[in-house]
């Protein structure tokens, strides 16, 4: 192709024809731009391609890892629920001066459980070490950082450090194990009522899980959200 054309302005040359020459070169110089523009456009076109579908793999495995999360918060949620109820038990049974009875042993110690969920951000993760302005869309941009906050470590963490430097060394000289998912049996009842220690750490541990379940469900709809709108730019 490249010969032809140079033939052609050889001919052009030849025959004296300097006008019809230049105009003929500048016809081919706008040609070969647009060729180049267009072998430009068409590598930018691949390269946008091969970004929106590495895009929408992050996506998908952020969507994956959300699912799993349901399934550990509403773990947690239901662990929660579940110790609070048998923290409100005994000191129902405490403060109204009610007698023992063996059936209180499970909820000692299902007033002190918990379940530290651990969320799958694997898909984050890897967004991290890309950019999150990969994200094209500005909504899931905003949301997706609510992985990168870490106060849902951090209450897990606040849970963890009370239980084992300051609940538990109160619990082990009132029971005869200190012990989750078990049975805990005081070793003087009626001095769990007297103790002032022991109904703090009920309080707390109530708290606690109130507070936990409250920012659990929060994140939730932050997730419901996220999911959301992941699955409609996934079928753009």
């Amino acid at each position: 192709m490249i010969k032809f054309f140079r033939k052609i302005r050889q001919n052009l040359l030849s025959e004296g024809k300097t006008g019809k020459y230049f105009k003929y070169a500048i016809g081919e110089i706008v040609l070969v731009v647009i060729g180049i523009l267009i072998a430009l456009s068409i590598n930018n076109w691949n390269e946008r391609r091969k970004t929106k579908k590495f895009e929408h793999e992050i996506l998908k495995d952020i969507a994956n890892g959300i699912e799993g999360n349901y399934f550990q918060i509403d773990l947690s949620l239901r662990n929660n629920n579940a110790s609070i109820k048998s923290a409100k038990i005994i000191l129902n049974a405490l403060e109204n001066n009610l007698p023992y009875n063996d059936s209180l042993d499970l909820h000692f110690s299902k007033s002190i459980s918990w379940v530290s969920v651990k969320f799958n951000n694997n898909g984050y993760e890897s967004l991290k070490s890309y950019g999150v302005n990969l994200i094209t869309n500005d909504t899931i941009r905003d949301i997706v950082n609510i992985y990168n906050i870490g106060w849902m470590e951090t209450l897990a963490e606040r849970q963890e450090n009370y239980f084992y430097n300051t609940a538990s060394p109160i619990l082990t000289e009132l029971f005869d194990k200190v012990a989750m998912r078990t049975e805990m049996k005081p070793f003087d009842y009626n001095s769990l009522k007297d103790s002032k220690k022991y109904i703090s750490v009920l309080k707390t541990s109530i708290a606690n899980r109130e507070d936990q379940s409250f920012w659990y469900k929060e994140w939730k709809v932050s997730l419901d959200k996220l999911l959301q709108t992941i699955n409609n730019e996934l079928k753009k």
